[in-house]
């Protein structure tokens, strides 16, 4: 029995339509649904002081916080309450310890994303997720 329902989102179309099948799945078994967003941290080599880093992570988490917003918008339309969470670093480890740490059934991902190097087939973080997880996934395109 499915209860719990993890859906890591980044604002591509992908994950907004994972997002949907997660509301979907949700709404049919009344389990509780998580989004996650994950900031990636800027490769630090490229920074010239702790300033202008800690101003680009500040801006990365606003526009988290514009994701999981948009994510509570469309969960209240889908008449479903959706609990939000931001985590900083890579995302699939992240996504990978969170399922497992919060015990979630599902993972609904998008099959692609904004994630630095697109795949032709599969997402580089949803197949990392996929083969490393021990929730039952499903990938969405």
């Amino acid at each position: 029995m499915i209860s719990k329902i993890l859906v890591p989102v980044d604002g591509s179309d992908h994950a907004f339509r994972a997002l949907s099948q997660g509301l979907f799945v949700a709404k049919s078994t009344g389990a509780v649904i998580t989004a996650i967003h994950v900031v990636e941290r800027p490769p630090t080599v490229y920074v010239e002081s702790q300033k202008l880093l800690d101003e680009l992570l500040a801006n990365y988490r606003k526009e988290s916080a514009k994701i999981l917003d948009r994510c509570q918008e469309i969960a209240s339309k889908e008449g479903v309450k959706i609990e939000t969470v931001i985590a900083e670093g890579d995302a699939a480890s992240n996504i990978i310890g969170y399922a497992e740490k919060e015990k979630f059934d599902l993972i609904v991902i998008g099959s692609r994303g904004l994630g630095k190097f697109k795949e032709a087939v599969l997402g580089s973080t949803s197949s990392k997720v996929l083969h490393n997880t021990k929730s039952t996934v499903m990938i969405t395109k």
